[in-house]
């Protein structure tokens, strides 16, 4: 999640700069009741690597390194094949991933994160 500096706060994880921009791994309290829009600007396909997601991942909650290896070994990801204009509705923590393409060829996406939580004093969103 990308708000607009780091603190030192409990619970909120794995703090990094990407893009110039502070990312941080908030409270799973926080991640259940976001939800992820992606609007398609382009034609998805397995051959350009269109997102796999594992149905129901995100009940599980964050899950460690580990523990993602062994769920992932024992469930079949979906691809999410789309037109341009279609609309993706996710959950943060639903197991997500795209593939190599195969026939590279744009894939851009607006991703879009919605919450209606309030930050902890002195974060804000980007």
């Amino acid at each position: 999640m990308a708000v607009n500096q780091q603190h030192d706060l409990t619970g909120w994880k794995f703090w990094s700069i990407k893009d110039g921009q502070h990312h941080v791994q908030p409270p799973r309290e926080l991640l259940d009741n976001m939800v992820t829009l992606r609007i398609h600007l382009d034609n998805t396909t397995a051959e350009n690597g269109c997102l796999k997601v594992i149905p129901n991942s995100y009940r599980n909650g964050i899950l460690s390194k580990a523990e993602i290896d062994e769920y992932v070994a024992n469930k079949k990801a979906i691809e999410c094949i789309a037109q341009a204009g279609d609309l993706l509705v996710m959950k943060p923590l639903l197991l997500h991933s795209s593939s190599k393409a195969l026939k590279p060829t744009h894939r851009r996406v607006l991703h879009i994160e919605y919450s209606d939580q309030t930050l902890p004093l002195g974060l804000n969103w980007l």
